[in-house]
Formats: structure tokens, sequence, C-alpha cells
């Protein structure tokens, strides 16, 4: 039976499928538990993944690499190719305002960390650290310690990986708690708010989801070669010590967005029907969530005991308070539809999971096509913000 030890037990790639699939399946088992009417979706997955990375279950760094970032681009590519139809209409009618929102987001959470940083004197690489793993920014994280290793002769702190993986968690429930917040505070009416939104016709919809298609994957993994490809890209700005990147996300959304907006003008055919789409989604938040929350769990009790518990404050605070005001502001004065609002902090936060929770209750696209509306810009701004931070440090 050493075989099935060194399975559960052992390393390399089977080891890290079986744990993987280990905690998606526990995790979506614990979805069924609903708190006070309130389901947590694919955030089970992460606390699951948390809890078997604290007791010791590890997976191989390739494989984990791949499956998150792999996971990530099936599901944006799959949120792209779905908002595409919608985006531009949708951009004009009211993605300005969703923009500045989502850009007033950004900006207070990064004032937010500095000042935690000027009244605690917490390490400035710290808080950058606990900074975008409190919105869950992979892309800014890794603009930030490129900036540091560029100003410092290639060398590197771990201070930015260890606040980032502590606050991640806390980014993830954070956003999440303040979706929820948001709609018991506003006393959402989830049917009133769907009967205000742009709708298309659902029945044809429906029908078109019962048609059984055989989805053409070619143009799909074209699309995805593209997106990677155009995420790579440095982008030189004046003043800026390393080049700006659309990153592993940016670039394969704003690619799916293009292709089923103009696919049909241009003779490519992407002939993948909703069902197919709904799983190459959910195939990929969760991968993404299960290899996060393994990875992060690895010691996260140990770093914690070690200070880090302030972190999780420092998190819980960046991650709600620019949300809350922006969203306060943005439903009691412009008067946002609530899943306009939540898929704008979604993108604003570039947080798959919220995104995720945010198609749970929304029958329409509004949330997704806000979400589409904001996440480049966001993701722009957010990378931007990381190399000022440290700049600053």
């Amino acid at each position: 039976m050493e075989w099935l030890n060194n399975l559960v037990s052992g390393q390399g790639v089977a080891h890290s499928i079986i744990i993987i699939a280990l905690t998606i399946t526990a995790g979506l088992l614990c979805d069924r538990i609903k708190i006070k009417g309130v389901k947590l979706g694919v955030t089970w997955i992460l606390f699951l993944g948390i809890i078997l990375g604290q007791l010791g279950f590890t997976l191989d760094p390739t494989t984990a690499h791949f499956v998150k970032e792999f996971g990530l681009i099936l599901f944006v590519y799959s949120i792209g190719l779905e908002v595409g139809p919608h985006f531009f209409s949708s951009f004009k009618k009211g993605g300005v305002t969703l923009n500045l929102l989502a850009t007033g987001i950004v900006l207070l959470g990064t004032v937010t960390a500095y000042l935690i940083h000027v009244i605690t004197g917490e390490d400035l690489n710290a808080m950058t650290g606990v900074l975008y793993g409190s919105v869950t920014n992979t892309p800014g994280l890794g603009a930030a310690q490129q900036t540091f290793s560029d100003l410092n002769d290639g060398a590197n702190n771990s201070l930015f990986a260890c606040g980032y993986a502590v606050a991640y968690p806390m980014g993830v429930l954070g956003i999440m708690m303040s979706i929820i917040f948001l709609r018991v505070i506003f006393r959402i009416d989830l049917k009133k708010e769907q009967r205000q939104t742009v709708q298309i016709d659902h029945d044809a919809k429906a029908a078109k989801a019962l048609k059984i298609v055989a989805p053409d994957v070619g143009p799909v993994f074209l699309g995805i070669m593209l997106g990677v490809l155009l995420g790579s890209i440095p982008i030189f700005l004046p003043g800026m010590s390393v080049p700006v990147k659309l990153g592993l996300a940016g670039g394969p959304l704003i690619v799916s967005i293009l292709i089923s907006s103009f696919s049909d003008k241009v003779g490519l055919k992407t002939s993948i029907s909703p069902s197919a789409n709904m799983m190459m989604r959910q195939v990929g938040i969760t991968l993404f969530i299960a290899s996060v929350g393994i990875t992060a769990g690895n010691g996260f009790l140990q770093t914690i005991m070690n200070g880090g518990y302030w972190w999780i404050l420092y998190a819980f605070i960046i991650s709600t308070l620019p949300i809350l005001v922006v969203a306060a502001f943005a439903r009691l004065v412009l008067k946002i539809n609530y899943f306009s609002l939540i898929g704008m902090i979604s993108g604003a936060t570039t947080d798959p999971p919220a995104l995720a929770y945010s198609n749970s209750i929304c029958e329409s696209d509004e949330a997704a096509v806000a979400y589409s509306t904001v996440y480049p810009l966001s993701m722009f701004l957010r990378i931007i913000m990381a190399q000022v931070m440290v700049l600053l440090s």
C-alpha cells in the first residue's frame, strides 16, 4: 500500500491533483450549508484549502502554479465570452461612471494601506503585500516584488509574500462580507433589482442552453494564446522603473471580449454553448481557489502567531473600508443597481471569487458586464500603485 501512501502524503503531479480534487469536492459539498440564508460559494474551497495546507498537505510547486494560473485564465476567458456581445453597449451607458467608482476603490485602498503604515510603523513592504493580498491581486504583488528587486540590485524581500499570503484569505472574506453587508444594510430585493436591469430574452437563452452543440475548442485556445501574448506585452511608462503588464488575467479577458464581440464580422465562429461556457468557468475558478488556499495554508498559523495577526486586521480594513465608502456613495447618490454595483466591486478588487458569488445571485449577466467593464483599468491601476508603494518605502 506504499503507492497509496505516496499519492496521499507524497509529492508529484498525481499527489497534487488528488489534493486539489479533494479540496474542491469537499468545498462544493460544504456550499450546501447556508448561513442565515446566504451561501459562501467557492469561498468554502479556499477555507478547506487553507486547512489542508496547515495540516501539512503540499502541492508540487510547478503544478500548483500552473493550476492556479490556468484556472484563472479559463475563468476570466469564459466571462469575456459571455459579456462580450453586450460589453461595448453597456460601457456607453454607464461604463465611465463604473470606472470612476472602481478607481475610487483602488486609490482609497492604497491610501488606507499607506496610512496604516504611517500610524502603526509597520514595514511598508509588508503593508504592500497585505494590500495586494487584501484585494487578491497577484499581478500587483509581482510588480511590487520586481520593482524592489530592480531598486536593490536583484535582492528579494520575503515580507511581500508573507503579507500577501496572510491577507489573501481575509481579502476574499472581507470583499464577500462587504457585498453581503451591502445587500443587508440597503435591504436589497434581488427580484426587484433584477427587474430594473436591461434584460435579454431569458427564454431564448434557456432554449439555447438546452441545445446540444459540440463546442469548437480551437477558437478558445487560439483566444487564450492571444490573450496570454497580450497580457505579456511590457508597457513602458515615464517615471516607472519596470514596465506594466496586463497579466495572465487581463490579457485573456480583453481578447475574449473582442472575440465574442466581433468574431462573426471576421468569420471566426466561437460555437460554445452557455452550458459549456459555464462548465469552463466553474472548472477554472475552483482550480484557482483550491491552489491558492492550499498554498497559503502552509505555515499559515505560524505566520499569524509570529505577529501576522495584525496583518489580518489590516487586510480586513483595507478590503472593506474602500468598498463600503464608495458603494454607499454609488447606491445612495448615484442609485446604481445592486448587481452592477457588486460586479464593479468584484472588478475593482480583481477578485474572481466575488464575481463567482455575484453571478450566483444574478440571473442576468449584469454583474459580469460590470466586472469586465472596470477590470482592465483596475488591473492597470493596481499594478501602478504597487510600484508607487515600493518607491515610497
